[in-house]
């Protein structure tokens, strides 16, 4: 996944890595002059009898200090091999498809960091932004390809009731949107791959449906206006998302009529969950009226019997 042939380049992309990552420990690549230096200092050792013992004991030591340094040495490789790195490492760049590992490498990214929903909400920390970026620019990653697949991946949390920040999704989205359509305002010239497109359109439909059903369960997504401010990021993002391809805005009418439709589809929803819970409570209002009225007539039994006595 990552090669370079520059020493001090390498160091700071496993720097990279294992900070992003949250390891605790840093892979070493093994030493190669320990062989080299043992044979240089058993060469180098005259032993005559005065210091034979004082050689063979300093012999002694370095051997005992290059076997430790050696076998923590090798630890570190057989660490890091045993994560993978080291595949990763030596691997010849053009032998990949960079667009599906970066794909894998953006969706592993963001579950390590929706751990924790209600920090993140969707957005990377500076240090995976790093890792992304420096991905992105140094195998030749396209912009378009990313945005799609961290669009990809939002949704299919947010489709499970994650809750996700509107404001990155409207940004991504629209990102997308100025290499499918080219409704810029710059100069930029940006294009957009076959593949990308197609992605691109069921994204779109997704989105949509996404929308329209949390508009639609308005009281259940935003509780109270909360998260603050995302009702309206949702709204204005649904603007964005009813654009036509040419980049002319929606009408307003045609907005107003889907959040028309949206509306009336709440009120259903409400009634059917309140009737819901009505009936609920009814059944278990009649249940406590039965078992009181077992009670009685059982207690009732009891009376009269003891008058039999």
């Amino acid at each position: 996944m990552f090669a370079t042939d520059d020493e001090n380049e390498r160091q700071l992309w496993i720097q990279a890595i294992y900070r992003a990552t949250g390891q605790t420990h840093k892979p070493v690549p093994p030493s190669k002059n320990i062989s080299g230096s043992n044979n240089s200092n058993l060469q180098n050792v005259n032993l005559t009898p005065d210091n034979k013992s004082s050689s063979a004991t300093s012999i002694l030591t370095s051997r005992g200090n290059t076997s430790s340094i050696g076998s923590r040495t090798q630890g570190d490789v057989d660490r890091a091999r045993k994560h993978g790195l080291d595949e990763f490492v030596s691997v010849e760049p053009w032998k990949v498809n960079h667009a599906e590992l970066f794909a894998l490498l953006q969706s592993k990214s963001l579950d390590y960091r929706m751990k924790d929903s209600y920090v993140s909400l969707g957005w990377f920390s500076p240090s995976q932004m790093f890792i992304l970026d420096e991905y992105c620019a140094r195998y030749g990653v396209r912009g378009c390809h990313r945005h799609l697949c961290y669009l990809n991946d939002l949704l299919d949390r947010a489709e499970q009731g994650i809750i996700i920040d509107p404001a990155i999704v409207h940004y991504s989205y629209a990102f997308c949107c100025c290499h499918v359509f080219g409704n810029t305002q710059d100069t930029n010239i940006r294009t957009v791959l076959v593949d990308e497109r197609q992605m691109f359109m069921g994204i779109r439909q997704r989105l949509y449906a996404l929308l329209e059903k949390q508009i639609t369960e308005f009281r259940y997504y935003f509780p109270f206006g909360r998260p603050e401010g995302a009702l309206k990021l949702t709204l204005g993002l649904l603007e964005r998302v009813l654009m036509k391809d040419t980049g002319a805005p929606a009408s307003a009418e045609e907005v107003r009529e889907v959040i028309r439709r949206c509306l009336e589809q709440a009120a259903l929803v409400n009634y059917a969950r309140i009737s819901e819970y009505a009936a609920i409570e009814s059944k278990r209002r009649t249940l406590i009226c039965v078992s009181n009225l077992i009670s009685t007539v059982v207690l009732d039994i009891i009376i009269y019997f003891s008058f039999c006595h």
